[in-house]
């Protein structure tokens, strides 16, 4: 397989779009694809066929991760004057 880096690298670009589009953040994006990078540095890259088809799977998931948080969290913390929801 070719340079691990140069092989991220090169998808940089769509993992940041596929982010932004689903979180709205530039900042969001950008720390779910430095989590993928993490994840990428860690993989035993001979394990599967596409690194494209991973890398996008990856962020992806991180991504949704992210927004099934945001909401968890939004829905636990109330508004100033208003009782919590416990």
């Amino acid at each position: 397989m070719d340079d691990p880096t140069l092989t991220f690298d090169s998808h940089r670009r769509l993992l940041q779009g596929i982010a932004y589009r689903m979180l709205g953040s530039v900042a969001e994006a950008e720390e779910v694809v430095q989590d993928a990078w993490l994840r990428w540095h860690e993989a035993d890259k001979d394990s599967f066929d596409s690194a494209e088809a991973w890398l996008v799977t990856v962020v992806t998931r991180l991504s949704i991760d992210r927004l099934r948080a945001a909401k968890v969290h939004a829905s636990t913390t109330s508004a100033p004057g208003c009782p919590s929801p416990r």
